[in-house]
């Protein structure tokens, strides 16, 4: 499988499977698919787990976005498990803050990583947008440093990873809004309703992330790949078809 079609396959079953699930299978019925709300967020939550473990065995290796995406995942399920030992049926009221803040931190901690090492192979700056899989970094790198200009490349990758990690600041803010527009109405409903309409907003708050959230950050990580791009041309003065890998 090339690795387009890992990205496919990592997407739906990290992202859009969760969403099917949560969306279709919260309900309690008599269908074979309504789980209820417990099964089906542990359902939800335990692809994107699976995903990363599989990952990592076949592939022998740990990434710090497979590490960063797990953690999100282990945190909703702490937040669901802590949001369910409320009254009776009803969830925890302080539940969206807590939700909220699960969503900023995580977006906060991939800006803080984004800023250490963003020179180094393996870097957050690597994982996001500086990637050997998109770069000939070993050839750009190679002639930087016989051209002696080694500080402005550096100098280069650091502002890429300023500019990056400032996209993700702002993520976090939209992140912990959007978090809390869709769960604060959810404890002033009917006890009863709470728990099943909590997986309905975390299923509507992955998506319309990715739509309202994950679209712009993606146009912002491309702005910066055109920014590395051009400044990478000039500190080692190679052209676009050496600076970027062959397709």
């Amino acid at each position: 499988m090339d690795k387009g079609t890992k990205s496919l396959v990592n997407v739906f079953l990290s992202v859009l499977a969760p969403v099917l699930v949560l969306d279709h299978c919260s309900a309690t019925g008599d269908s074979v698919w309504h789980l209820g709300t417990t099964w089906a967020m542990a359902v939800a939550l335990s692809l994107p787990i699976g995903c990363g473990i599989y990952s990592f065995i076949t592939e022998r290796k740990v990434e710090l976005l497979t590490v960063f995406g797990l953690l999100g995942t282990i945190l909703t399920g702490v937040v669901t498990i802590y949001a369910n030992t409320g009254e009776g049926m009803a969830i925890r009221p302080d539940t969206p803050w807590w939700y909220a803040a699960k969503e900023a931190l995580i977006a906060l901690l991939l800006a803080g990583a984004m800023l250490v090492n963003s020179r180094k192979e393996g870097s957050m700056l690597r994982a996001f947008v500086y990637s050997d899989a998109i770069f000939d970094v070993k050839t750009i790198e190679k002639t930087v440093e016989e051209k002696g200009t080694t500080e402005e490349y550096n100098k280069t990758l650091t502002h890429a990873a300023y500019m990056t990690s400032a996209s993700l600041l702002f993520s976090a803010l939209a992140n912990f809004a959007l978090a809390l527009y869709f769960l604060l109405p959810v404890p002033g409903a009917p006890a009863a309703e709470q728990a099943e309409l909590y997986n309905y907003a975390v299923s509507k708050m992955t998506w319309m992330g990715l739509l309202i959230i994950g679209v712009p950050l993606l146009i912002t990580l491309m702005m910066v790949m055109r920014y590395l791009s051009a400044k990478l041309g000039q500190v080692s003065g190679l052209p676009d078809d050496r600076i970027f890998l062959p397709r």
